[in-house]
């Protein structure tokens, strides 16, 4: 069995013990029959060490004694990582990120692996980059691959800040391989939503439907996308010759094929409407009455059809229409003076 090895100073904060030690002896349902790892504490010396909230845990280890064949070494938070004792870890960092073990670090731990300058070619985290500058000084070089997330793993190394000790137990869980990635998932989820809420979103019926988009037949792909780019920001990857086109504006996306393309795939001919279509309509909804009239204006000026100037509704609507290159009417509407 392999060992996972907790580092505890005075002070340290048990809360972000159990995220990870819990899974890597049960299951959810029961202790585990075969587990892989086994949890054990190393301190400066082998009198119990008291947490933050006054209990106290008897170690396994010293530093000194610590076995070579651990799989990982994980530095826990709290208010000693300041202290002389501290000073004890660093060539027990050094000799597992030398030898390729797992290392984390959570809270004030990853402040001190920066201001002893492991952090300096990985991407990581902590309780915010000023933070790792404040303990690194000189020694931390590497604000650049500060991330703004709860946990970060790079190159066996995780980090995380104070809040992040599930993040941080379950990106441990991943590098140790402990239980298959979905199940990681699944116990993050648990431990995030609560039983009630997880409970019920296993238990919600899925929809019949789910709306996807709405699609353009069209004559001529690159003109469409360049006005709907252009005119109303819509971005796309199109590569200039698959006649399938994607185009996305924030959450929303419409779709563009070719009509002779799609009567080849679909076998049959079809009955296009001529001129200006009003078939189906296309609305974008603007901030302000005034910001009606700016884009009305501004499309027509970029090549869209006039079809109906900006008018105000009895209903409080102000509102407009153009047309795209293929007939296709677009409307521009505020409900908001």
């Amino acid at each position: 069995m392999k060992t996972v090895i907790y580092i505890l100073l005075p002070q340290f904060a048990e809360h972000e013990l159990p995220y990870l030690t819990q899974p890597l002896r049960t299951d959810g349902m029961a202790m585990k029959e075969n587990p892989q790892y086994e949890n054990k504490i190393a301190a400066a010396s082998m009198e119990p060490v008291e947490a933050i909230s006054g209990f106290r845990l008897l170690p396994d280890y010293t530093f000194e004694t610590i076995p070579d064949d651990y799989a990982a070494l994980v530095l826990i938070g709290g208010y000693g990582w300041q202290g002389e004792a501290a000073e004890r870890v660093v060539p027990l960092v050094a000799d597992a990120i030398r030898r390729g073990r797992i290392v984390g670090a959570i809270c004030n731990a990853a402040s001190w692996m920066a201001s002893k300058g492991f952090l300096n070619d990985i991407r990581h985290t902590g309780n915010g980059v000023e933070q790792l500058q404040l303990w690194g000084g000189e020694h931390y070089t590497n604000a650049a691959g500060y991330v703004h997330s709860q946990a970060v793993s790079d190159k066996h190394i995780v980090t995380a800040n104070g809040s992040g000790h599930l993040e941080f137990a379950c990106e441990l869980l991943n590098l140790l391989q402990n239980d298959e990635p979905q199940e990681i998932e699944q116990y993050k989820t648990f431990y995030k939503l609560g039983l009630v809420e997880l409970t019920k979103m296993m238990t919600q019926t899925k929809p019949r439907f789910t709306f996807n988009t709405i699609g353009l037949f069209t004559t001529d792909n690159a003109r469409m996308v360049t006005f709907y780019r252009d005119v109303f920001g819509f971005q796309t990857e199109w590569n200039g010759t698959d006649p399938n086109v994607e185009m996305t504006l924030g959450a929303s996306r419409i779709i563009m094929f070719p009509r002779d393309a799609f009567e080849q795939m679909t076998s049959r001919q079809y009955a296009y409407p001529a001129g200006d279509n009003g078939t189906i309509e296309i609305s974008f909804d603007v901030p302000s009455f005034a910001d009606v009239d700016k884009e009305y204006e501004r499309a027509v000026s970029m090549g869209a059809k006039p079809i109906f100037v900006p008018t105000t509704e009895p209903w409080g609507q102000r509102t407009c229409y153009v047309a795209d290159p293929e007939g296709n009417l677009i409307e521009i509407s505020s409900f908001f003076e």
